[in-house]
């Protein structure tokens, strides 16, 4: 990966964490379980692919890999794997 690239992958993986770390709702959650006698560790894992852009030479626009419009349909299996992640699918 070029030194520029990476540089900026970098920026974006500090910009995540920045977010999480200044988020109001996160911390309140966190303050919460921490209320109940419990300590917290949160880790996130966050993975950034990079791949070069089509060039206007190709004539071909890059296409979205997941496109939504704020809903997404689950299906009971997927709603059962969440639920043994603890992630709530409501």
């Amino acid at each position: 990966m070029k030194t520029e690239l990476r540089e900026l992958v970098q920026e974006l993986e500090q910009a995540f964490n920045e977010t999480v770390c200044e988020s109001d709702r996160i911390a309140s959650v966190l303050a919460d379980i921490k209320s109940r006698g419990y300590d917290v560790l949160l880790a996130l894992d966050v993975t950034i692919g990079v791949t070069a852009a089509e060039t206007a030479q190709n004539h071909l626009e890059p296409k979205p890999v997941v496109e939504t419009k704020g809903e997404l349909a689950l299906t009971a299996h997927d709603q059962d794997f969440l639920q043994a992640l603890n992630i709530s699918a409501a």
